[in-house]
């Protein structure tokens, strides 16, 4: 008998009852006819083995579907791990690219904004003799104080970058670079714009001058 489903198990199973009782009742027999037992005993055995041969080989297939049953049933659950561990992963790297996109959603806007940003920057550095020029910057200083205040409520910082700074390719782009003894080679001579950052990403690096 091929075992394909549950119910061939149960089948099979009332096959082996049967048989089973079957035996006790030839049992029962051989008890009650005890005189007969001598004579009928080769017979009788032989019955019986053949009996305990084919409820062997059915059992076999029993306890072989059943070990079938629980490999395919380790399977599944591991894949059903694997799949909701799968799952898991994606939610969490969705979340996480969700998260950054929200984070640095200015970045774009930043960058592009930053060197009209210094271009004040660099016209309040100058000291006009004009009086009405001087309250025209006090006005521009007024506006970058502000707008240093909106980048600094949206995560974006100056980079503290000085003259005798090691050049960083990380946080500085080097534009020239030029002979001089004041500073040795590698060292930044001059800072032409500043850098930025947005929290730990860095959005426009900080133009400099660099010692050969």
């Amino acid at each position: 008998m091929d075992i394909k489903n549950s119910k061939d198990i149960f089948e099979l199973i009332n096959k082996l009852k049967i048989k089973l009782e079957k035996t006790n009742s030839i049992d029962k027999k051989v008890d009650k006819n005890h005189e007969n037992v001598e004579k009928n005993k080769d017979k009788k055995t032989e019955q019986v083995e053949e009996k305990d041969i084919k409820n062997l080989s059915d059992i076999e297939k029993l306890e072989l579907f059943l070990v079938e049953l629980i490999e395919k049933n380790q399977k599944l659950e591991e894949e059903k791990l694997m799949a909701v561990a799968d799952n898991q992963n994606t939610v969490k790297r969705f979340q996480n690219e969700y998260v950054l996109v929200k984070k640095y959603a200015g970045e774009k806007l930043a960058a592009n904004i930053l060197p009209a940003i210094d271009m004040f920057r660099s016209v309040l550095k100058t000291s006009p003799d004009n009086p009405e020029i001087k309250n025209y910057l006090m006005g521009f200083e007024m506006i970058i104080n502000q707008i240093d205040q909106a980048l600094t409520n949206s995560g974006i910082s100056i980079i503290a970058v000085k003259e005798g700074d090691d050049f960083d390719p990380e946080i500085h782009s080097a534009i020239e670079q030029i002979e001089t003894d004041k500073y040795s080679s590698g060292k930044v001579t001059n800072v032409i714009s500043n850098g930025y950052k947005m929290y730990d990403r860095v959005i426009k690096h900080a133009n400099v001058k660099v010692a050969k």
